[in-house]
């Protein structure tokens, strides 16, 4: 029995060691997108965004063309990406041939007079096992149109709650 014990635990040791680092990629790829926001690298953003989201706004192209318009146009309101974090990634799930993991993130924007803090879900999928991930911002994305898009996840991946922002006025 106690032959079996120890057997069973050699053989869940290198599963336990797999899923810590596919969750350090998970981390490590989010932190990049995270980073590529901050910096206005609207190419490593794309990057990191799953394709069917790129090929729903028209194409690499085309999403870049949206992310610089929307950084002007933020820009000339007084707004700007000030932080953007990521947490740790929840344990990847296994949905048909995807390995699917959220990911809380925290952004920071300076508006005027202020900064407004939003925390959110990142759903990290994987197509190769785990070495790479690419990502989809869930919060602006109904359920409605995360089924639309995604519906191969839909039911599959439950889809946190939206959570407020929180306005923090400058001293």
């Amino acid at each position: 029995m106690k032959h079996l014990l120890l057997w069973s635990l050699f053989l869940t040791m290198p599963l336990l060691a797999f899923a810590e680092d596919v969750k350090a990629t998970i981390k490590q790829e989010a932190q990049s997108c995270a980073k590529a926001l901050l910096a206005s690298d609207y190419d490593g953003v794309v990057k990191y965004t799953h394709p069917r989201v790129v090929s729903l706004v028209g194409g690499k192209e085309a999403m870049v063309g949206i992310l610089k318009k929307g950084t002007a146009q933020m820009s000339a309101e007084g707004v700007s990406f000030a932080e953007a974090s990521v947490g740790t990634p929840e344990e990847p799930k296994k949905i048909a041939t995807w390995l699917t993991s959220l990911v809380p993130q925290h952004v920071v924007m300076k508006v005027p007079g202020g900064h407004v803090h939003q925390d959110a879900f990142l759903l990290g999928i994987s197509e190769d096992d785990g070495k790479h991930w690419v990502f989809i911002d869930l919060g602006p994305i109904t359920k409605a149109q995360f089924a639309q898009v995604f519906p191969e996840l839909d039911g599959q991946v439950p889809l946190p709650e939206k959570k407020k922002p929180v306005f923090k006025k400058d001293e």
